[in-house]
């Protein structure tokens, strides 16, 4: 859902301060540019009445229910079910074999699959814990008017101050904000993906740079 749609959605639900709202949209439909202070207004009030809505109960109260007919046993004579086990042992017996081979085979696929897991979560995690700087996006692609949120920490005490940029498919900067890192070294902000620069479709990058240290990422971006 992009921002646009969510604007229209609170002032179609007269969510906030609906002049407010509509000169927030008319703004972002001319130029894609709107304050920091206006950025902050329309995404609290997206997350107090667009993302935190209850689930819909009406659907699962359609779903059909699916009456289950019970039926008893049929009673044999003892006689006959001494005649039926010992007719059946036999196969039943082959069949028995057959299934423990197969859920033994089944479980040792498992249990490597698993473990090839875990690994690759164990690698992952020590990446993560090494990495002095780190940058992240929350989508892999966006839209003209899509708000990007942008997040990351840093483990480095040289400064408490993170540059963020992003540069178009041409190399070219357009757009950065100098962030302040929390006490626990994360930081984050959001920024509307429109504007001069972003004229192109392709991979843009998101750089973040503190004292001598660099990470950056790629995303796509499409108008």
């Amino acid at each position: 859902m992009t921002f646009l749609t969510d604007l229209d959605d609170l002032i179609r639900y007269r969510h906030g301060d609906v002049k407010k709202l509509r000169e927030i949209r008319d703004t972002v439909r001319h130029d894609n540019f709107i304050t920091t202070d206006n950025k902050n207004y329309v995404e609290s009030l997206i997350t107090m009445y667009l993302k935190n809505q209850p689930f819909d109960k009406s659907l699962s109260s359609q779903r059909p229910v699916t009456k289950i007919k019970l039926q008893s046993k049929p009673t044999t004579s003892s006689s006959d079910s001494k005649s039926n086990v010992a007719v059946s042992f036999s196969p039943n017996k082959k069949l028995g074999v057959l299934a423990g081979v197969v859920a033994a085979i089944a479980i040792i696929v498992i249990v490597g699959f698993s473990a090839t897991n875990q690994t690759d979560i164990i690698d992952s995690t020590l990446s993560s814990i090494s990495e002095p700087l780190l940058v992240n996006v929350d989508q892999t692609t966006y839209q003209r008017a899509d708000i990007i949120s942008i997040s990351g920490n840093s483990k480095s005490a040289s400064t408490h101050l993170v540059e963020l940029s992003i540069e178009n498919t041409n190399g070219v900067k357009i757009w950065n904000e100098n962030i302040n890192l929390k006490n626990d070294g994360e930081f984050s902000t959001l920024v509307i993906a429109g504007g001069g620069g972003w004229e192109n479709d392709g991979t843009y990058t998101l750089k973040a740079e503190q004292g001598d240290l660099v990470n950056k990422i790629e995303f796509k971006f499409f108008s």
